[in-house]
């Protein structure tokens, strides 16, 4: 079966950035009838904390997204020592004593001299009686994943054909001198142990992916297939740094943006295709093809973002928001509040600004609209209860005694009606309204 996964560290919110590799391997194993693996790479105690993960968990569920597993990784620290006794048994993982500021001098030694700052592997020279010494001593090791030689390739589901030569990498530390783990080891045993088939995840990666496969023949497993998506960057192309903090889904949660508006754009942005205002997430996903995901960075827009809000805002039916919407006065009938006020907010709270201008009188003082005009719209309005079509029968009768047409004529309603120069239409109004407001509205009662 297709697995797929998601392996967050519960050390902060969940921003646009990771998310859109969530959602990425979401989509995809659910449109190939895959299983979603949500993995909380939490090795690292110190910084990890389980009010993020609460958070993690919690702001994937409102987006929709459900997996079919979870687990912590520090749950699994025995397992992880099985693997690490075969890869040293195997020779693969092997001790090295040089200090920070040592491996350091190597570093600025090998640049100055116009080479590439690649590990030399002395450590490989030690012999048993040196390892020891060096332990007795007070010594800790790191330790390192000896690459083998053969050139490292693969297929990238969306970089297409990679290829590292092993000879101008440094062979990894997996295991720090505290014997903590780095990233590299206890994520490729989980995925072998999930028997995970698609890793979809950031360009960022495209160098750990050449470790973590020899990782993987290294532990007897077949390789699973990879990808890499590019990062999301600002309009003028510089990455997000610090301000994805801002972008954090909790944020956008809290500023109104619909979970299908989320989940749309960061599926879609960067790929050859159009984003449409698409509200149900199924179709999303059907509609959904990796191959489509440009190798280039996708420049992330919040315009773009509030504007596609909009958009699926305005493709809601009643029925989806009814239930949403009832905070709103409960005198007013919110299926005819829905049909006004739609088409014309960005966020669904929006729909508040609207409501309260049902009842609001505003001042036409300042709008020279003359007195004429109001009396003859105040002896023409039709007969209550105002309907869909009240507005035309009203509209054609100020018309006809007035003489005025097209901006002449609605702009001075829509100004006494709802203090504002553009709007929703107005025939979607006046069913909210009776004939009592209306005259208020004139200054006549």
């Amino acid at each position: 079966m297709m697995k797929c996964r998601f392996a967050p560290s519960p050390t902060g919110l969940l921003h646009v950035g990771n998310v859109r590799s969530a959602l990425l391997n979401w989509a995809y194993a659910k449109k190939n009838n895959g299983n979603f693996i949500l993995r909380i790479d939490d090795t690292d105690q110190s910084r990890s904390s389980k009010e993020f993960e609460g958070k993690i968990k919690e702001n994937l569920s409102w987006l929709g997204v459900k997996w079919d597993k979870t687990f912590n990784q520090s749950e699994r620290i025995d397992n992880y020592n099985l693997k690490i006794k075969k890869l040293k048994k195997d020779g693969r993982l092997y001790p090295c004593f040089e200090t920070a500021e040592e491996l350091l001098l190597k570093k600025k030694s090998l640049l100055s001299s116009g080479k590439p700052p690649i590990y030399d592997r002395s450590s490989l020279l030690l012999t048993e009686e040196n390892i020891a010494e060096k332990i007795k001593s007070g010594q800790k090791p790191h330790w390192r994943f000896k690459l083998n030689d053969p050139i490292i390739e693969w297929n990238d589901l969306i970089k297409g054909k990679v290829k590292f030569d092993p000879k101008n990498l440094s062979d990894p530390i997996l295991i720090r001198e505290d014997g903590s783990l780095l990233y590299h080891l206890p994520s490729v045993i989980d995925d072998v142990e999930e028997e995970i088939s698609h890793i979809i995840r950031g360009e960022d990666h495209i160098s750990n992916t050449a470790f973590h496969i020899q990782l993987f023949e290294a532990l007897g497993d077949s390789l699973p297939k990879f990808a890499h998506h590019p990062f999301l960057t600002d309009q003028e192309g510089k990455g997000f740094g610090k301000r994805l903090g801002s972008l954090s889904i909790e944020n956008l949660k809290a500023e109104g943006y619909e979970d299908v508006t989320i989940i749309n754009y960061l599926i879609n942005i960067g790929s050859s295709k159009d984003i449409k205002p698409e509200t149900i997430k199924d179709k999303i996903i059907d509609n959904f093809d990796i191959e489509n995901i440009s190798t280039s960075s996708a420049k992330f827009s919040e315009f773009v973002l509030q504007s596609l809000n909009a958009d699926i805002l305005k493709n809601y039916k009643f029925e989806q928001v009814s239930k949403r919407i009832n905070f709103i006065n409960s005198d007013l009938d919110l299926e005819k509040l829905w049909i006004f006020s739609h088409n014309n907010i960005s966020f669904l709270k929006d729909i508040i600004d609207w409501s309260n201008i049902i009842m609001e009188i505003f001042d036409i003082n300042d709008q020279n609209i003359s007195e004429d005009f109001i009396q003859i719209a105040v002896e023409n309005i039709p007969e209550e209860p105002f309907n869909y079509e009240s507005w035309d029968i009203w509209t054609k009768s100020i018309s006809e005694k007035s003489g005025l047409r097209g901006k002449n004529l609605f702009m001075p309603l829509r100004l006494i009606l709802t203090g504002k120069d553009k709007g929703p239409e107005l025939k979607n109004f006046l069913p909210l309204l009776d004939k009592q407001t209306l005259l208020r509205k004139f200054g006549k009662t």
